[in-house]
């Protein structure tokens, strides 16, 4: 049986999981979502490491230094994840976008005079 958390959006996290794993099984003909991962994010490496070492995982670290820890619930990935930077992965983020927004609206971004971009 269920324990409440004493925590009232962890506990309705929880029974919508369980309504929509009721929903899917009760409509074979519905395809499953494309994603098998849920998300965790942690923002920066330490707590992932904390995570990891609280569930016996393994922590991944990849080219910039982020960290995941993956728990398996069969063909379901529970992924714990943070940064290196937090503050750096963000600013780049903002940058891609606006340059993307830029570029699919004809523009260019460029710095002001006197400034970095």
């Amino acid at each position: 049986m269920p324990q409440s958390s004493q925590n009232s959006a962890r506990d309705t996290y929880i029974a919508s999981l369980r309504e929509f794993a009721d929903w899917l099984e009760q409509h074979p003909d519905v395809k499953t979502p494309s994603s098998n991962r849920f998300l965790l994010p942690m923002t920066t490496n330490p707590p992932v490491a904390e995570f990891a070492a609280e569930h016996g995982l393994t922590v991944e670290v990849d080219s910039n230094g982020n960290t995941e820890a993956v728990l398996n619930f069969g063909s379901i990935k529970y992924v714990a994840y943070g940064y290196a930077d937090f503050n750096e992965f963000c600013k780049q983020n903002s940058e891609n976008q606006a340059r993307s927004w830029a570029n699919e609206n004809g523009m260019v971004l460029q710095p002001r005079e006197g400034g970095a971009a």
